[in-house]
């Protein structure tokens, strides 16, 4: 079902391709997923967020709250316990993934 590079998602009665690199952040909406993307509309899924979660390389998404699954490499701005994204969509880093995602940072950051 998904490849390293990208995955396919049932939407709107279409199944739809979407490259990996293309995914921002993956946020859950109820029994749907909102899949955000780099440059078009995101997508809507039926599909649980743990079961996206289990299909994606985790050296590059991590989920970072009960609600949200976020693209590593998409990161640019990290502020006050908040992932943002465009300037202004704030997702917040919750104390249940906090350990594992500063795991993260601290191998990544400049000193």
């Amino acid at each position: 079902k998904i490849t390293k590079e990208h995955l396919f998602v049932k939407s709107d009665y279409k199944i739809v391709r979407i490259e990996l690199n293309d995914i921002k952040y993956i946020e859950s909406d109820h029994a749907y997923i909102k899949i955000h993307l780099v440059n078009s509309k995101p997508v809507m899924t039926l599909i649980s967020l743990k079961n996206v979660e289990e299909q994606l390389p985790p050296e590059k998404f991590m989920r970072v709250h009960r609600s949200f699954i976020v693209n590593l490499n998409k990161i640019s701005v990290i502020e006050r316990e908040r992932i943002i994204f465009d300037g202004n969509v704030y997702i917040p880093i919750s104390e249940q993934y906090k350990n594992k995602f500063q795991e993260y940072l601290e191998k990544n950051i400049l000193n």
